[in-house]
């Protein structure tokens, strides 16, 4: 019996056949390629600003007006570094540090309540054309609160980073490139923060059209109100200690002047005691009203 192989057309089906299913495979692996690319695109764009911007806002919503013996609690400073703006601003946070501490007395390490907080730009060692933005944080406290530290690095490809202040209110505000709440003592009424960055480099060419992830460079800005109220206390020094123990300490001292005044006002001879104590009642009240 004679053995027969493929004809000529059949090997020529065969391979258009499996040309066919290799580019419907290779086709499915490259729109998977560019899905992911994108979607990496727009986790960058989506994460780093935003990111950096809600740490800023919520380290200013948590500034510290209260066991403050001097102004010197928020300074920002006008820089520019490789020819683009590099701001720096430092301040006084009442929160949870993030660095624990060692204090005498307590075995473990512990969290400090008030810290040093600032933010600094440094120029990138690998890629001249950009720069790293670090938070600086340091729990102790001390005559020179804008220094030293903790630096933790925020994003390592930043262009450019604009932070501007103003006194007052306004239609058109003035805005100023430097703040220092210690020869101004009062805190600006509001700051806006202006940050550029550019997202990692991971983007292919036909990835740059899908759902508007063809931005490499992206612009974030955010204008930063202080509240009335705690501009207000910081300025006229309405709090010596944390609101707490004071109301805590002048409700005590309003209960007691009120009991003095009730068990001596019978006889004339403590008239001036009571009136001494009424006094201290007031200001005990004065004192609560403003802890609270």
């Amino acid at each position: 019996m004679k053995s027969r192989g493929f004809t000529l057309l059949e090997v020529m089906i065969s391979l258009a056949i499996m040309a066919m299913i290799m580019a419907t495979v290779m086709q499915t692996v490259d729109q998977t390629r560019l899905a992911v690319d994108a979607i990496h695109n727009i986790m960058e764009t989506e994460n780093n600003g935003p990111r950096i911007i809600d740490q800023m806002r919520e380290d200013l919503e948590n500034i510290a007006v209260y066991d403050v013996q001097e102004y010197k609690v928020f300074k920002g400073v006008n820089r520019t570094l490789l020819g683009a703006e590099a701001d720096q601003m430092d301040m006084l946070v009442c929160s949870r540090g993030r660095t624990p501490v060692s204090v005498p007395g307590i075995e473990r390490e512990v969290f400090a309540p008030i810290n040093e907080v600032g933010y600094r730009l440094r120029a990138n060692p690998l890629r001249d054309d950009f720069m790293e933005l670090y938070r600086r944080e340091d729990p102790l406290v001390d005559d020179e609160p804008f220094r030293d530290g903790t630096y933790t690095l925020l994003y390592d490809r930043i262009v450019s980073l604009e932070i501007r202040y103003t006194k007052e209110p306004d239609v058109n505000p003035l805005w100023i490139d430097d703040w220092d709440s210690e020869i101004r003592q009062t805190l600006p009424f509001a700051i806006d923060i202006f940050l550029e960055l550019e997202v990692q480099p991971r983007r292919s060419l036909e990835s740059l059209n899908i759902l508007g992830a063809n931005r490499a460079r992206l612009e974030f800005n955010e204008v930063f109100h202080f509240p009335e109220r705690t501009r207000f206390r910081f300025r006229n020094r309405i709090y010596s200690t944390q609101p707490g123990a004071a109301a805590d300490e002048a409700a005590g001292a309003a209960d007691a002047a009120a009991g003095t005044a009730a068990k001596d006002g019978a006889t004339e001879g403590l008239d001036e005691s009571a009136g001494g104590s009424s006094v201290g009642s007031g200001d005990g009240a004065s004192g609560s009203t403003r802890g609270g």
